[in-house]
């Protein structure tokens, strides 16, 4: 896939894969299971630290499992170091731990900043954050059943406030989707300056 205006000539020198999968648990549990893959096309020769890695090996490949309740209340976190560049970046395989308790909500990225230091873990463990959350709130958006009582429309008649109201522009409590499919729930647009 490219983008429109990307017709220069050029090389391809590395590839980011991001996966997260989103899951209902039998306890009761929604849970996300995230990867971060970076790979290179060529050869990258043995250093001190590692041995050489072929097109394709893996130079990073950190995943993360994230178990919430229906309170947005982490009650499970693994990280998995499977391919890193140097033997230290597994010490910080059990740094999730401390997300244990916590809210997934307003102030969610302060939360993290002040239970994990920058030095204490890996950048591309906390960038992974972000998408394995993102992929909770979709595995959870249309809600247990959502073949049944939970699609939008049964949402939209609960009289119950859904969890993604105020969540994003769209989502916006005083914006038109907020007010034509959840009105009990839309304020009025702020007014401009």
């Amino acid at each position: 896939m490219s983008l429109e205006n990307a017709n220069k000539s050029r090389r391809l020198m590395h590839t980011r894969s991001v996966e997260c999968d989103g899951f209902l648990r039998d306890d009761g549990l929604w849970e996300v299971e995230a990867w971060l893959r970076d790979t290179k096309p060529f050869t990258q020769r043995a250093d001190r630290f590692r041995e050489e890695l072929k097109p394709g090996d893996p130079v990073h490949d950190i995943g993360l499992r994230l178990a919430i309740d229906e309170g947005m209340i982490i009650r499970e976190a693994e990280t998995m170091m499977r391919a890193t560049p140097y033997p230290t970046c597994i010490e910080v395989e059990p740094i999730l731990q401390r997300l244990v308790g916590e809210r997934i909500g307003p102030g969610w990225r302060e939360t993290v900043r002040r239970k994990i230091g920058r030095l204490e873990t890996c950048t591309h463990l906390m960038e992974l954050l972000g998408p394995a959350v993102t992929t909770l709130y979709q595995t959870m958006s249309y809600g247990r059943k959502p073949d049944g009582r939970d699609t939008l429309e049964n949402q939209q008649n609960s009289g119950e406030r859904p969890f993604f109201i105020g969540g994003c522009h769209s989502w916006r409590t005083d914006g038109s989707v907020v007010a034509a499919m959840f009105p009990q729930f839309a304020t009025k647009p702020a007014a401009k300056d």
